[in-house]
C-alpha cells in the first residue's frame, strides 16, 4: 500500500471524526470505497476503520427514518 493511499485514509478518517453526528455518515461511500481499495490490495483492515465504517453505516440508517413521514 503506497505511502499517499495510507495519508488519504488518515485524511478522510480526520474529517469524519471532525464532523458531527449529522453530518458524517455523507463519507462513508467514500471510506467503504478505501476499505474495498485495502481488502482487494491484500491489507488487513484495521478493526478501528471497520468499526467506524459500521457506525457510519448506522448513522445512514437512522438519518433515512428520521426523514420518514409519519
Amino acid at each position: 500500500m503506497t505511502n499517499t493511499f495510507l495519508q488519504e485514509i488518515k485524511r478522510l478518517q480526520h474529517q469524519i471524526l471532525d464532523l458531527g453526528e449529522a453530518e458524517r455518515y455523507r463519507l462513508q461511500p467514500r471510506l467503504a470505497g478505501l476499505l474495498g481499495q485495502m481488502r482487494d490490495a491484500g491489507e488487513p483492515i484495521p478493526a478501528k476503520l471497520r468499526r467506524l465504517n459500521d457506525e457510519l453505516l448506522d448513522e445512514a440508517i437512522e438519518a433515512q427514518f428520521d426523514n420518514m413521514p409519519v
